[in-house]
């Protein structure tokens, strides 16, 4: 019998093991998003249960990882007030975490074609989170730095080979409402992990919580390998096995349009034009959170709660995932894009002068709604600019690019805090955009 399972494999037997009613339950939270489709099919065929089934581990797995992203920020005037670091060396740290995530996912799309999208998955969480457990050991800069640099590499997998995994198992006509539900559980990630981290670094300190979460994120990594070794031993199988290989045939010419369409990218300006949104958005997003808890530190907000304002923010992030994609069709991307990023830019400008009022318990979800809102629109946006049968390749090519813009932005915007101070970090961000946003206009419908 197979290692792996399903749940048409195991809705005959009387007796239900544990994981088997874990599966339902999340497969159930997640069909609750596509409540048409359910009365449209009262009985899902096994297609569309191991469609369902791929989606709830992506989504476990992006919580984790965008989780860990999410309390890099909050952890930053920890490790800094213990180890005495600038601004910039702290965005520093942020910058290699990401940098690393940048660098490890091209080689992530390509590994994920030979070694199965499954295995890099779960190879890939479990290395991040070994990577963030070390940091409760690192007690100078350079180990502090080996962590961090560690962690990204195992979480540069997730973004292009989960997105891609998802996009595959999915039609065409579903794959966008899909996707928005993977982004949603992503910022619920974002959410959790720092009011947990806040809450661990109360009882254990910064090291304990980065010990917990760290061990917690590679117990899923590896229970997930564990859980679908059975595929994992069917594409070794499939890989070993003669075959008679389809050769394509790449596209000729040396301009940039030919190269990305030898990337999987069937429409290349458009494409272009949503690199450039999406690479100022995440740089943005990145500069923006990696320094808030800095600026509530410096406005008295005692550590206990500095978890709590920074969920705040990733739980309004996360409404904005969900809810910005759904006027799609009506509004389209321009105007969507024009709006969200506008009132994100009036945001950065106006968070540095409210950060010591009541007001910032309001303004915090709304100012994620925002400052997040944009990428599940981008997301959405991109799925038709992608050839299906490289689409692993084509989203690490675009995450690749966002994650260079959002590895660079907290090492330049903590270089510019300590030469201006704090608040010049939020001005930058919103002139930033301010500059890149005339893109917008040129986006049309494929």
């Amino acid at each position: 019998m197979s290692g792996d399972w399903t749940i048409g494999q195991t809705s005959g037997h009387r007796h239900k093991s544990p994981r088997h009613i874990i599966e339902v339950f999340g497969q159930n939270v997640i069909m609750s998003f596509w409540k048409k489709d359910n009365l449209a099919d009262q009985t899902p065929t096994d297609d569309q249960l191991q469609s369902r089934k791929t989606l709830w581990w992506c989504n476990i797995h992006h919580i984790v990882n965008d989780g860990y992203i999410a309390s890099l920020s909050l952890l930053l005037p920890f490790i800094a007030a213990d180890l005495g670091l600038s601004y910039a060396e702290s965005g520093l740290l942020k910058t290699v975490c990401q940098g690393a995530i940048s660098a490890a996912q091209l080689p992530a799309g390509f590994l994920a074609e030979r070694a199965g999208e499954v295995l890099l998955l779960g190879a890939g969480t479990t290395v991040f989170g070994l990577g963030y457990a070390g940091l409760m050991a690192a007690i100078t800069y350079p180990l502090v730095l080996l962590a961090v640099l560690v962690a990204g590499i195992g979480g540069g997998v997730y973004h292009p080979v989960g997105t891609g995994l998802v996009a595959d198992v999915f039609p065409a006509e579903r794959s966008g409402r899909a996707i928005g539900t993977l982004n949603f559980f992503g910022d619920v990630g974002k959410v959790a992990f720092p009011a947990l981290t806040g809450l661990l670094i109360g009882y254990v300190g910064w090291r304990g919580s980065c010990g917990l979460l760290g061990g917690l994120g590679a117990g899923v990594g590896l229970f997930y390998l564990l859980a679908f070794r059975g595929q994992i031993r069917a594409h070794r199988q499939r890989r070993s096995e003669p075959r008679e290989e389809v050769k394509e045939v790449p596209v000729k010419g040396r301009s940039v349009a030919a190269r990305l369409r030898n990337w999987g990218v069937a429409h290349p300006g458009q494409f272009g034009l949503y690199a450039v949104i999406g690479s100022l958005d995440t740089a943005i997003r990145s500069g923006v959170m990696a320094f808030l808890g800095f600026l509530l530190v410096r406005e008295g907000i005692g550590e206990e709660l500095i978890g709590w304002c920074v969920s705040l923010t990733f739980l309004g992030g996360a409404m904005g995932k969900l809810l910005c994609g759904m006027p799609m069709r009506r509004l389209g991307a321009v105007r969507l894009i024009l709006l969200t990023e506008g009132l994100m830019i009036a945001g950065c400008w106006a968070l540095p002068e409210l950060a010591a009022s009541w007001w910032l318990v309001v303004f915090l979800p709304l100012f994620g709604f925002v400052l997040n809102g944009t990428s599940s629109v981008l997301y959405i946006g991109l799925v038709p600019t992608f050839a299906q049968q490289r689409r692993s390749r084509g989203y690490a090519l675009y995450y690749t690019l966002n994650f260079i813009a959002g590895a660079t932005a907290p090492f330049l915007f903590g270089m510019a805090s300590d030469t201006f101070g704090l608040n010049a970090a939020y001005y930058l961000a919103g002139a930033l955009m301010l500059v890149g946003l005339p893109a917008a206009l040129f986006l049309r419908e494929l």
